[in-house]
């Protein structure tokens, strides 16, 4: 019978340990996609990869109504996280777009096939690939870069 009164005390202790033992933190992606979805005009299908720099995190997120990508700056204050700007991208069939504020970066689709590197100003730009319908290049520079300095490697 003292196994039955114990049994009777152990399992309730044991949901409660549980539930108050586990975590509440978010992270960083989750809290990232809550802002993206509080918004009911801001285009957005899902979070394709994010980058921080300085006091933004730069995120690249598939659009819901078009076949492209949009790029969104969410300033860091503290803890805290608010929306700062968004805009469209590079459509997925190929394009570009070179963002000046609040940082530069530019996101790269090559229109061209078989390209293997791009560089910005000379200097390797980042790949992402995401699925094989999503891979584009990412650059942060001083500057916007124009057509021609922008480099494509087969």
């Amino acid at each position: 019978m003292s196994m039955t009164k114990g049994t009777f005390f152990a399992y309730p202790l044991l949901l409660i340990l549980l539930l108050f033992g586990c975590s509440e933190d978010i992270s960083l992606e989750d809290k990232i996609v809550k802002i993206l979805e509080s918004s009911k005009n801001r285009d957005f299908e899902r979070v394709i990869d994010y980058d921080i720099k300085d006091d933004f995190i730069v995120v690249v997120y598939k659009s819901k109504e078009y076949e492209q990508l949009n790029i969104g700056f969410i300033k860091m204050n503290n803890d805290k996280l608010d929306w700062e700007i968004g805009m469209n991208g590079p459509k997925l069939t190929g394009g570009d777009s070179y963002i000046s504020d609040p940082i530069v970066v530019s996101v790269i689709i090559p229109k061209e096939t078989g390209i293997n590197h791009v560089k910005v100003f000379g200097e390797y730009a980042k790949q992402i690939k995401y699925s094989k319908d999503i891979s584009y290049w990412i650059a942060y520079t001083n500057k916007s870069p124009n057509s021609l300095e922008v480099e494509y490697i087969k």
